[in-house]
């Protein structure tokens, strides 16, 4: 390697498909190739007088000035993802890998980073998170993701005192709407319930769909407000909304059933409050049946 002409460095630097850039040990840049500066939406002499920190996301510069000080320190390399500020106002994901250069003595006295445009895989990456965590006809939480909101619910009524209202909602006939329209309007009345509900409730509460024609509700009341009403209030919701036109013209008003369970400080468990719930859930249907 000892062989290789300067000039050959210095044109890899400057015609590199990536961002690359030379930093002082104090993070500073005082070298950088094109494809940085098109990355950023600036100009290469830009960059050189623009402080790398002022580009970067405040929630990102701890982890950053962590990672850039254990280099500097001595370190071999880092790598870290970060925030940066396009010229046009959007974010940039970049992974900046960061190495080392020491002097003839052995001492640091530069540091090279490269820096590669991840945005697009963090977004891949959120998609297939989302897609595991989420029911994809209605977008609602699915049983995975409910259950960690369950446990959060109960571990915030443990802390902050009130109580936890778990109410399951079943759609009334959706069978006979399936067997009679057919699955797609079946799928356009769950994503109606599924969109009436979210409208009735609060933005920290829970809305999840359990699986089939059932939904979980599930909300952390403190005290004062009153969780008794809440069925009342989920159901008049999504019954008053007005009914889905079927196929064949005809008016189709959205029914449901809902069964509500409360939970204090030191009462139930996650999973006792699902089956209480659905029994209550159960109940209110016979009801309606017979009534």
């Amino acid at each position: 390697m000892s062989d290789v002409p300067p000039a050959f460095y210095e044109t890899a630097f400057e015609t590199a498909p990536v961002g690359m850039a030379l930093l002082d040990l104090f993070g500073r840049w005082f070298r950088v190739n094109p494809a940085l500066a098109r990355t950023l939406g600036r100009t290469v002499p830009d960059l050189l007088v623009t402080d790398p920190s002022a580009l970067r996301d405040p929630d990102d510069l701890a982890i950053d000035a962590a990672a850039f000080a254990e280099v500097a320190a001595g370190a071999e390399a880092a790598t870290v993802d970060q925030r940066y500020r396009h010229r046009a106002g959007h974010v940039v994901w970049l992974r900046r890998r960061t190495s080392l250069v020491r002097g003839a003595a052995g001492l640091p006295e530069y540091v090279v980073a490269v820096y590669e445009d991840v945005g697009a895989r963090r977004e891949e990456d959120a998609r297939l998170i989302h897609l595991a965590l989420h029911d994809p006809l209605t977008g609602l939480a699915n049983r995975a993701l409910l259950d960690d909101r369950l446990a959060q619910a109960v571990a915030a009524r443990d802390r902050d005192g009130g109580a936890v209202v778990v109410l399951f909602c079943d759609v009334d006939g959706l069978k006979s709407l399936n067997d009679r329209h057919g699955h797609t309007f079946g799928d356009q009345v769950l994503i109606a319930v599924a969109e009436r509900l979210v409208s009735q409730v609060r933005s920290g509460d829970t809305v999840a769909r359990f699986g089939g024609d059932e939904f979980v509700v599930v909300c952390h009341l403190r005290a004062g407000l009153d969780e008794s009403r809440m069925a009342e209030r989920l159901t008049v919701g999504v019954e008053g909304g007005p009914p889905l036109i079927a196929p064949d013209g005809s008016s189709v008003p959205v029914r449901i059933s809902v069964g509500q369970e409360v939970a204090r400080v030191g009462e139930l468990d996650v999973h006792q409050l699902l089956r209480d719930a659905d029994r209550s859930m159960y109940t209110a249907k016979r009801s309606r049946d017979t009534g």
